[in-house]
């Protein structure tokens, strides 16, 4: 892991979301992009911005504020010692970001659940979070709370094991390996679910051995719903990160369907790193 991408509206939610990437940056002698976007419709007018003296004025009153809102982010202590790359575009914000990734080979967007830019833009107010997650080929790490003992000694890998997963584990595996953590395997077993426990950790075990994941243990965790019972089993192995495969829109086969994963980011203060399942 080289590149980290935090989109930013400079709301406290996106400075959450930065204060763990930049943990993130120092723990694998990362580089953090800092990116900022001053959203633009994304219907073709025919008109570009700043197009005449009022848009002009305007203009210049945006800059000046997100170079003061920058100044203000590079003054933090949390940032000292890291590489950091500020970036603007003018954009909608789930494309300026994929473009950026694609340009700039990032290999994680960290950003905030629930973020808002005041008088700029409406940010990260539910579906530009959701679509982020659903639809980011780049791993994405939401954060809803500051994050404020970094320790990291448990992380949660919840999943249904099927074949498909494995390209997704290992954009996740390549990211928390800088943590040194006991990896928790989770399968959520549901009324509507239901699977034995003795085949399903036999499952487990060989996609452990398959991955050559080192530190783990293996769980069958009985819930409710999916979404509940990943928050309940994390909170229950005092995990820091819950990390899981997302299929998108088409949700994972057969246990991650619809929108587990926009509502457990939703629903739960533990940080949620989603990567998404290639689909042949």
């Amino acid at each position: 892991m080289k590149h980290i991408l935090v989109p930013t509206d400079f709301s406290d939610f996106s400075l959450n979301a930065l204060k763990l990437a930049a943990d993130f940056a120092r723990k694998a002698d990362a580089e953090l992009h800092i990116l900022h976007v001053v959203n633009i419709p994304s219907h073709e007018t025919g008109i570009m911005p700043f197009q005449n003296q009022q848009d002009i004025a305007e203009g210049l009153f945006i800059l000046k504020y997100i170079k003061k809102k920058f100044a203000e982010l590079m003054a933090k202590d949390f940032l000292k010692g890291i590489k950091v790359h500020e970036v603007v575009k003018y954009d909608d914000v789930y494309k300026a970001a994929q473009k950026y990734s694609k340009e700039f080979n990032i290999d994680l967007i960290t950003m905030g659940t629930h973020g808002t830019s005041g008088f700029i833009n409406k940010f990260f107010v539910g579906s530009n979070t959701d679509k982020m997650v659903r639809l980011s080929d780049v791993p994405v790490l939401a954060v809803k709370e500051e994050v404020k003992v970094m320790d990291f000694k448990n992380v949660v890998f919840a999943a249904d094991f099927d074949l498909g997963v494995n390209g997704a584990f290992d954009k996740i595996k390549s990211i928390i390996s800088v943590l040194g953590a006991k990896l928790h395997l989770v399968r959520i077993v549901t009324r509507d679910d239901f699977y034995f426990s003795k085949p399903m950790l036999e499952i487990m075990e060989e996609f452990a051995q398959e991955n050559n994941v080192d530190n783990y243990e293996c769980h069958i965790f009985n819930a409710e719903n999916v979404q509940e019972g990943i928050n309940e089993f994390a909170i229950q192995v005092n995990a820091s990160l819950i990390t899981t495969a997302t299929h998108g829109r088409r949700g994972l086969a057969r246990l991650f369907n619809g929108s587990v994963a926009e509502e457990l980011i939703d629903n739960t203060s533990i940080p949620v790193l989603t990567a998404k399942i290639e689909v042949d």
